[in-house]
């Protein structure tokens, strides 16, 4: 009777918890939630808590998110090990200790988004465009966003056909000043890439560039590629794709700017 007790009072803490553990504004996300995960928000932050078949596995993923990560980790238990790893279409974590009712939490820097929720970036009241990484679309075999806060980019880029792409809305006609936030390794110059406003298959414009050197494929410089003409307003896309990999890989790109032009410059 007495083992009966306890096991019914562990059972009861153990509830307990995992209930303190998600504050009480926090709102389960059914589309992010699957029978390996029940993942829960409130704003900015995402409590992920593994079933029991996870934690068994010791891995979960949810679908890949257009938000950068800030931090991440056990809640309650902060040293404990917890790797991530994004993947095209998804995110994963693993582990080599944990049990049920813990909880992973996460810090985003905004509320988490889907791609398939994903609208198209509209100018600021000065008619520029800034495209962050977490906005790409990435196609391809390997291209991917990598969300980690030393990261925060569109990486991978070492296939050939692989190609970034960001759904702009251009509010006026005019010059626009492009510019490349990007990083590449040391030794890992000479490769070729293209970036082209485009609607659908038709290119409106393009500007080739070679990535520029920059010491490491995370330390991040803004590089000028040039000027693109916009004839009129519109929903367009813009994309990165490469012409030539000469080493491991074409670079790393955190955003791009689109800057609009006064009348008269060019």
């Amino acid at each position: 009777m007495k083992t009966l007790i306890v096991a019914i009072c562990l059972a009861m803490s153990s509830v307990s918890i995992q209930a303190q553990d998600l504050p009480a504004l926090a709102k389960k996300i059914d589309a992010l939630s699957s029978e390996g995960v029940a993942v829960s928000t409130n704003g900015k932050t995402l409590w992920l808590v593994p079933s029991p078949a996870a934690i068994k596995e010791k891995k979960l993923s949810i679908p890949r998110l257009c938000a950068p990560l800030k931090s991440m980790g056990w809640k309650g238990h902060p040293k404990r090990e917890l790797k991530f790893t994004p993947e095209i279409d998804h995110w994963v974590w693993t582990w080599s200790e944990a049990a049920e009712g813990d909880v992973i939490e996460v810090e985003l820097d905004s509320e988490p988004m889907l791609l398939s929720e994903l609208e198209s970036i509209r100018p600021a009241a000065d008619g520029t465009l800034m495209l962050p990484a977490c906005f790409a679309k990435t196609f391809g075999e390997k291209l991917r966003y990598e969300p980690q806060w030393f990261k925060n980019t569109v990486g991978y880029w070492t296939g050939p056909k692989d190609y970034a792409e960001w759904s702009v809305t251009i509010a006026e006609p005019g010059q626009y000043a492009v510019a490349v936030l990007q990083g590449l390794g040391t030794g890992q110059r000479g490769s070729e890439a293209a970036l082209s406003l485009r609607q659908g298959d038709v290119v409106q414009g393009e500007i080739g560039f070679e990535p520029a050197e920059t010491g490491h494929f995370q330390n991040f410089r803004w590089v000028h590629l040039g000027m693109i003409e916009v004839t009129e307003a519109g929903e367009y896309q813009v994309r990165i794709e490469p012409r030539k990999i000469a080493k491991a890989a074409l670079m790393d790109v955190r955003g791009v700017h689109l800057g609009k032009q006064a009348k008269g410059v060019k």
